[in-house]
C-alpha cells in the first residue's frame, strides 16, 4: 500500500524539479507561470490493468518441535533392586520385550503359598463331592427301601415308570434344543453360503478378466515376434517388456483361476452344508414323534398304576424320603462351601502371579529406547519413570498461534514443515483448546508424513500454515492502493482523465490485496505511478513494453 509519497526516487526528481522552477522564478514571472501551465497540462502515460476476481489465501510461518506421536513412560509398580537389564539407549524394541527384571524372591515365596493354599482347598472340594456322593448313595438306598416296605412292587413300577417318563420328556427337550441349534445353524449355513455366491462370482469375475489380459498379453508377444518390422526401433526392449507383461498376466491368470476355484469349491461345501442340516431336522422331527409316542404310552401306564397306589401310602413314603433328603441337602452344602473356598483361593493365586509380573518390565509398543533411568543393582521405584520409549515411525509436529489463527484453522488440514531446507507434509490432528500458560498462545499439533532419521526429537522446524482466506473477492496490485487518512483509494482510468475510487480492502499479502467493495471487474485500474496522478488529470494508457521502454529511457537521462 502507498501514498503519494511512496516512491522516494520520484520524490527526488520531483524536489530537483521544484529547485529549477524555482530558478526560473527568479530570471521573471511570466517565465515561471508559464512552465506552471505547462506542467498542469501535462499528460500522464498510466499502465491499466482490470481487477481479477478470485481468492487470497496468507501464509503464516511458525517454529515448531518435533516429537513422537506415541511416547510412553515405563514407570515401576513396585520398589525393588533391578538384578538384570537387557536395553540401552537407542535400542530398538517390540512390544514385550523385557526391558528389565527385579528382585521378585518375596512375590515367587507369596505366589508359592498362594498356591498351597488353592491346592488345599481344592483338596477340601474332593473331599466334600466324595460325602455328596456318598449321601446320595445312601438316599438311593433309603428311597428304594422305603418304596420296597410302604409300596412294595407298585411304588417300584411307579418309579421305574416315572423314571421312564422323565427320560423321555428329557429326550424331547433334547430334540428342541437340536432342532434350535440346528435351525441356527441353518441360518448361519445359508448366510455363508450367499457370501461363498457373491465370493465365488467375483472371483469368476476376476477370473474373466485376467484371462482376458492374459490373452491381449499373449497376443501382443506373438505379433511382436511374428512381425518385428512393424514395431519402433527399440523393438527388443519393447518385446522384453511385453514378454514381462505377459508373465505377470499369466502369474495373474493363474492365480485367478485357484482363487476361483477355491470360491467354487467353498460355495458347493456349504451348499453341501445346509442339505445336510435339512436332512438332520427331518430325522429330528422323526425322532421326535417318536419319543412323543413313547411320552404317551408311559403316562398312560402310569395313570392306571396311580390310580391302584393308596395316597395314605403315598403320603408316608413321601414324608420318609423328604427326611432322608436332608442328609443329601447337607452334603451339597458343605460342597458349596469348599468351592467358594477354592474361588477365594484362585483369587489370591491370580493376584501373587500379577504382583510377580509387576517385577518384569516390558515394552508396551513397539519402538526406540529414549531414556534409561535405572542400571543393574540400582534400586527401581514407583514415583520414577524407569524408560521413556519412543515410537519414531511416525513423528508430530507442536507448534502455538494466536488465538485468531487458530480460528482460522481445522482438523486434518495440510501444512509444510521445513527442516534445514528440506520439506514434508503434515495433517493438524490436534487444536488446543485452552491458552498456554507458558507462551499465552494455543497450541497446535500434526502429524508429519514421511519422517525419517533428519526429524530428531526436540528438534526446531519452521511450519508455513494456510491462515486467513478470502473467496469471492477482487484481487489488484497491493502498490495501486492509496490512503488518504485512514480512507483507502485507488486510482481508475475513465476515457483519457483519471477518477479517484474510495474501497474498501480486505486481505494482503506482499504482491496482492483484496477489494470488497468500490470496484468492479470492468473497471481500468492504474497501476503506474505518478507524482501528478489525480482526480481529473489527463492520461494516455500505454502497454506494458512502452511503459518499461519509457522508464528506461528515463533512468538513462537521469
Amino acid at each position: 500500500m502507498r501514498g503519494q509519497d511512496r516512491r522516494p526516487w520520484r520524490k527526488g526528481i520531483s524536489l530537483l524539479t521544484a529547485a529549477a522552477c524555482a530558478c526560473v522564478l527568479l530570471a521573471g514571472c511570466g517565465q515561471g507561470e508559464a512552465a506552471e501551465e505547462e506542467t498542469m497540462s501535462e499528460v500522464i502515460p498510466v499502465q491499466v490493468q482490470q481487477p481479477e476476481a478470485g481468492s487470497l489465501t496468507l501464509k503464516n510461518e511458525f517454529v515448531g518441535t518435533i516429537s513422537p506421536e506415541d511416547s510412553v513412560y515405563v514407570i515401576p509398580m513396585v520398589s525393588a533392586e533391578v538384578t538384570e537389564t537387557n536395553v540401552s539407549v537407542g535400542d530398538e524394541v517390540k512390544a514385550g520385550d523385557v526391558l528389565c527384571r527385579l528382585d521378585d524372591e518375596a512375590a515367587r515365596l507369596q505366589l508359592a503359598s498362594a498356591q498351597a493354599q488353592y491346592d488345599s482347598a481344592a483338596a477340601g472340594v474332593n473331599s466334600a463331592e466324595v460325602g455328596y456322593e456318598m449321601a446320595q448313595a445312601q438316599y438311593d438306598s433309603t428311597a428304594a427301601q422305603l418304596d420296597a416296605q410302604m409300596g412294595g412292587q407298585k411304588n417300584l413300577q411307579m418309579y421305574q415308570l416315572q423314571i421312564q417318563k422323565e427320560t423321555v420328556e428329557g429326550a424331547i427337550d433334547d430334540i428342541y434344543e437340536q432342532k434350535s441349534d440346528l435351525e441356527e445353524q441353518k441360518e448361519d449355513a445359508k448366510e455363508q453360503r450367499e457370501d461363498l455366491r457373491d465370493a465365488r462370482n467375483a472371483a469368476n469375475a476376476n477370473l474373466q478378466k485376467a484371462q482376458q489380459a492374459y490373452i491381449a498379453a499373449r497376443k501382443l508377444v506373438t505379433d511382436m515376434e511374428a512381425k518385428p518390422g512393424e514395431f519402433p526401433v527399440d523393438y527388443s526392449t519393447k518385446l522384453e517388456q511385453a514378454k514381462a507383461a505377459l508373465a505377470v498376466a499369466q502369474a495373474d491368470f493363474e492365480q485367478a483361476a485357484t482363487a476361483a476355484a477355491q470360491a467354487s469349491s467353498a460355495y458347493e461345501q456349504a451348499k453341501a452344508g445346509v442339505e445336510s442340516i435339512d436332512d438332520g431336522q427331518e430325522q429330528l422331527d422323526n425322532s421326535l414323534e417318536d419319543a412323543y409316542k413313547q411320552l404317551e404310552q408311559a403316562e398312560a401306564v402310569m395313570n392306571i398304576t396311580e390310580e391302584q397306589v393308596y395316597e395314605d401310602t403315598q403320603k408316608v413314603v413321601d414324608a420318609n424320603k423328604k427326611a432322608a433328603a436332608l442328609g443329601i441337602n447337607s452334603a451339597e452344602a458343605t460342597v458349596n462351601s469348599a468351592k467358594v473356598g477354592v474361588e477365594g483361593a484362585q483369587v489370591a493365586v491370580d493376584s501373587a502371579e500379577y504382583q510377580l509380573d509387576m517385577y518384569t518390565l516390558t515394552a508396551p509398543i513397539d519402538g526406540v529406547i529414549e531414556a534409561v533411568n535405572v542400571g543393574e543393582h540400582d534400586f527401581a521405584s514407583p514415583g520414577t519413570p524407569a524408560y521413556v520409549i519412543s515410537n519414531k515411525n511416525a513423528m508430530a509436529v507442536t507448534f502455538y498461534v494466536s488465538e485468531g489463527i487458530r480460528n482460522t484453522l481445522s482438523a486434518g488440514q495440510k501444512i509444510s514443515v521445513d527442516r534445514n531446507g528440506k520439506l514434508y507434509s503434515a495433517a493438524i490432528t490436534e487444536i488446543g483448546s485452552m491458552v498456554d500458560q507458558n507462551t499465552g498462545l494455543f497450541m497446535i499439533k500434526a502429524s508429519v508424513s514421511g519422517s525419517d532419521e533428519s526429524l530428531l526429537t526436540g528438534c526446531s522446524v519452521k511450519v508455513t500454515v494456510d491462515t486467513y482466506s478470502q473467496d469471492n473477492a477482487l484481487l489488484i496490485p497491493y502498490d495501486a492502493v492509496y490512503y488518504d487518512d485512514s480512507q483507502a483509494y485507488v486510482y481508475v482510468a475513465v476515457g483519457n482523465t483519471v477518477e479517484r475510487r474510495d474501497i474498501e480492502t480486505g486481505i494482503f499479502d506482499e504482491q496482492t490485496i483484496t477489494v470488497l467493495s468500490g470496484l468492479t471487474a470492468e473497471d481500468q485500474l492504474i497501476t503506474s505511478w505518478s507524482a501528478n496522478l489525480r482526480e481529473g488529470a489527463e492520461i494516455s494508457i500505454q502497454s506494458a513494453q512502452s511503459a518499461a521502454d519509457g522508464e528506461e529511457q528515463e533512468g538513462a537521462q537521469e
